[in-house]
């Protein structure tokens, strides 16, 4: 920058930033476009052609913010604002309900392990692997009426259970 350039800019440079910053919510952003006004000024404004500087200055730096404002406009169904982010909803469970989530599956366990074997491995066949109950009586060799003997039981014995256990809490 020649010493014409910053003379120039000393002169104007205060009045320039306190205009834009006028315009522009963000000092970081005010700051931006008063570089990029000068960025594109000075070439203009060493070819002698501007009559007014300070007009000119100005009018660039207006148009910057404009420009600025339409492209971040262009963008915000996209972009989320910072401050909003503690707004945002959280699907993740609680700690309280992930504590008892997996209580309530540790408890779901112990009673599961606490049926009869046949009636557990029966059980198991048909609510964990998804099993069909054909399926499942071919698998064990047993009659179907059997797997649905066993489901039956393993299935009261887990109701009342988990009952007894939801009404004393």
């Amino acid at each position: 920058m020649s010493g014409r350039d910053a003379a120039l800019v000393a002169h104007h440079h205060d009045s320039l930033r306190a205009y834009v910053r006028s315009l522009v919510d963000s000092s970081p952003l005010a700051a931006d476009i008063v570089q990029e006004t000068w960025v594109r000024a000075i070439p203009s404004l060493r070819q002698g052609k501007v009559g007014n500087v300070r007009a000119f200055l100005y009018h660039i730096a207006r148009s910057l913010v404009i420009d600025g404002a339409r492209e971040r406009g262009k963008w915000s169904p996209w972009v989320l604002d910072e401050g909003l982010g503690g707004l945002i909803a959280d699907d993740a469970p609680s700690a309280e309900r992930t504590v008892l989530a997996r209580d309530g599956l540790r408890l779901l366990l112990e009673l599961v392990e606490s049926l009869p074997p046949r009636c557990r491995e029966v059980f198991a066949l048909r609510k964990i692997e998804g099993l069909h109950q054909a399926e499942i009586a071919e698998k064990l060799g047993i009659t179907r009426g059997a797997v649905e003997k066993h489901l039956r039981h393993a299935l009261l014995v887990l109701a009342t259970r988990l009952g007894e256990i939801d009404g004393a809490a």
